[in-house]
């Protein structure tokens, strides 16, 4: 593929970091991963990104390839006009951490910065599912809930750049407690941590299911475990599922009424046992949403997948380099 002009797309996370080479038509060229080891401190790590990006750009010369920008999605709070991490619950040490100007002085081009949940969102929105939609929701079903959200085609960030954060809607009152402080968080009956946590208090009874697998080793399990059992026609598996799907109906109701939007994208690993969770949240949601929203709103599944977050971050990078 000739590429006279590129861009480098990145999705940050606590354990790797993937990236890839973008044309401004949104087409991934090239891309490579990276293992991140937060204990190792934050100027490693960004030693690490910024040699990884130079050797994207250098395979990119036979093409006559050209960098135009960067664009970075980071989990936790971004000040994404200064280009600064406030925090990264998965990135040790990351504090107040302005990381452009080091990758941009590195790397000699603009580097744009952004939550990577909004970088997912922004991703469907501009080459994935939500590209007809004007207002849209995204959220990524993962080891958390992520959620960005579109309104009049814009990402909306809030007056603290923390807008967006749907894993940390309370739907039960008095729920479980979240890693957050508070109680009832949509993370908490919603995520694959969920799921794994509904399939341990299962096994806690006498009923015949696949997940006894498990019995005696109940750190091993996983949300994809269940998933599998839910795919072998365990009733227990896929009644748990049909429990998350409740879960998350009802934030998606809350999202309906405040918002109003036409489309809801979910993606993230869990979004893979759709068929067994998204009956329940439809159902959900036509029940307890307003009616004439809850009839408008699509509630669709991710069509980038893992692509949606180095997608977005791509789009930022394109936007970035034509503002300077």
């Amino acid at each position: 593929m000739i590429m006279e002009d590129f861009v480098i797309g990145i999705d940050l996370g606590g354990t790797n970091f993937r990236l890839a080479v973008v044309n401004p038509q949104g087409i991934i060229a090239d891309r490579m991963h990276c293992p991140v080891e937060s204990g190792r401190g934050k100027e490693v790590i960004l030693e690490d990104l910024i040699s990884s990006i130079q050797t994207l750009v250098k395979s990119q010369i036979p093409n006559q390839g050209h960098l135009l920008a960067a664009g970075l999605g980071v989990p936790g709070l971004i000040r994404s006009e200064e280009g600064i991490v406030t925090e990264s619950p998965n990135l040790q040490g990351w504090i107040n951490f302005d990381i452009r100007t080091p990758t941009e002085a590195a790397l000699g081009v603009p580097l744009a910065i952004e939550n990577d949940a909004n970088c997912f969102a922004i991703g469907e929105f501009w080459r994935g599912a939500a590209q007809d939609a004007n207002h849209a929701c995204a959220l990524t079903l993962g080891t958390g809930v992520g959620g960005g959200i579109i309104l009049n085609g814009q990402i909306w960030r809030g007056t603290d750049g923390m807008a967006g954060e749907v894993g940390h809607m309370v739907i039960e009152t008095d729920g479980l407690p979240c890693k957050c402080g508070s109680r009832g968080c949509l993370e908490q009956y919603a995520s694959a941590t969920a799921i794994r946590q509904f399939a341990v208090e299962a096994l806690m009874s006498n009923g015949e299911t696949l997940l006894k697998r498990w019995q005696d080793n109940l750190e091993e399990l996983t949300a994809e475990d269940v998933f599998e059992a839910a795919r072998e026609g365990d009733k227990v598996a896929q009644d748990l599922f049909r429990k998350m799907g409740y879960f998350l109906g009802i934030g998606l109701t809350n999202l309906v009424n405040l918002l109003n939007v036409e489309m809801i994208v979910l993606g993230g690993k869990v979004s893979s046992a759709w068929e067994f969770f998204i009956p329940e949240t439809e159902k959900t949601v036509r029940e307890r949403a307003f009616k004439v929203p809850a009839q408008r709103v699509q509630i669709v599944k991710s069509i980038l997948g893992d692509n949606g977050g180095i997608t977005g971050a791509a789009y930022l990078a394109l936007k970035r380099a034509r503002s300077i």
